[in-house]
């Protein structure tokens, strides 16, 4: 049985029909590869209902559960992608934000002069 989170009944709309594109993506690469959800559920040692939820975007499937089922596929490298520091625009907008506006030389006087 599932435990009940409140997190999952929080969730923003956008983020729940995210999470069943996810979920009908994964199915619809398992149908193109000709996988029952036995024979791809056993490749990713969960029953086939846990593989059924994952597929019908239960958003209480745990992270090993969806990187298992991208395993199988051959997506796991996708996975690297999520979030990516390169791709934050937020994060490396706030970066420029706290750049000095002046660069002085510092007082201490360094010889670096070999």
């Amino acid at each position: 049985m599932t435990k009940k989170s409140r997190s999952l009944s929080s969730l923003p709309p956008s983020v729940t029909g995210a999470v069943l594109h996810l979920g009908e993506h994964i199915r619809i690469a398992r149908k193109r590869r000709e996988l029952t959800l036995d024979a791809m559920a056993s490749r990713m040692f969960v029953t086939r209902k846990t593989l059924s939820r994952l597929e019908n975007g239960d958003p209480g499937i745990s992270l090993g559960v969806l990187a298992s089922a991208l395993w199988v596929l051959g997506f796991e490298k996708d996975l690297l992608e999520i979030a990516h520091p390169e791709k934050d625009k937020v994060g490396i907008y706030r970066d420029r934000q706290r750049l000095p506006k002046r660069v002085r030389p510092s007082r201490t006087k360094h010889d670096l002069d070999f």
